[in-house]
Formats: C-alpha cells, sequence, structure tokens
C-alpha cells in the first residue's frame, strides 16, 4: 500500500497486528514465573544432617563435617513411632553417653543484628 502525503492513511494493519511475536514471550514468561513459584514455594530451607553425638544432661553436641551442632534442654523432636513432640528432651538422646549417629534439623537463621548462623531446629529419633 502506497501512502500519498497528507493522507490520513496508515501503513499498520491494524491494533492487533503486533501480537503475534509477544504471545510466546509472555506464555514463556509466565511459565517460569510459574515454575519458579513452585521451586521457591516448596522449598523449608532446613538441611536434614546426620552425625556422632556427645550428651550430657540435657545438653548435646553433634558434629557433622566439622561443625558442631547443638542445644541444651528443650527441642521438637519425631520419636520412634512418628510422633511429632513440640519440645522436651528427645528420648533417642539419653543422657551422658556418646551416639554413633543422630539425625537432625539445621535451618539458617539470619539475625537482625546482621549475624547469622545455623540452629538446630528438631531432632528426628525414628532410626
Amino acid at each position: 500500500m502506497t501512502v500519498e502525503p497528507g493522507s490520513t492513511d496508515s501503513t499498520e494493519a491494524g491494533p492487533g497486528s503486533g501480537r503475534g511475536s509477544l504471545v510466546p514471550f509472555l506464555a514463556v514468561a509466565i511459565l517460569l514465573v510459574f515454575f519458579g513459584y513452585l521451586m521457591g514455594s516448596h522449598r523449608s530451607g532446613t538441611r536434614v544432617l546426620t552425625g556422632p553425638a556427645q550428651v550430657g544432661d540435657h545438653v548435646v553436641t553433634m558434629t557433622v563435617d566439622g561443625t558442631g551442632y547443638g542445644f541444651s534442654e528443650s527441642m521438637p523432636w519425631i520419636d520412634a513411632n512418628n510422633s511429632f513432640n513440640e519440645g522436651g528432651w528427645p528420648s533417642c538422646l539419653g543422657t551422658m553417653t556418646s551416639l554413633a549417629a543422630v539425625t537432625f534439623g539445621v535451618a539458617h537463621v539470619d539475625f537482625p543484628n546482621g549475624i547469622s548462623a545455623d540452629q538446630v531446629v528438631y531432632v528426628d529419633c525414628r532410626t
């Protein structure tokens, strides 16, 4: 189509002419956002570790790959019957003993003062 100078005609095909190339881009962008949400929403941030433990009187230190983790007095735990206990002393730890392997969960915590650390968040007594 030829447009004469001073004419009000346009060479554009109409309001929807550019949509064909935009649709695949938007579809891919929506899929990426969806899959990113799924991956991020199903991640608890808790690592499960297993290592030897030194148990005292309601205090324990577990070591994995040269890093020590510990807690005292009370901790959420899962017992041998797969029941969740909100606190108390995990039955599998006993007192004043060494254990070859204890399974526990660790979460990375960022404190308000800028310091961060890994914290034991539960003990798994099912094994």
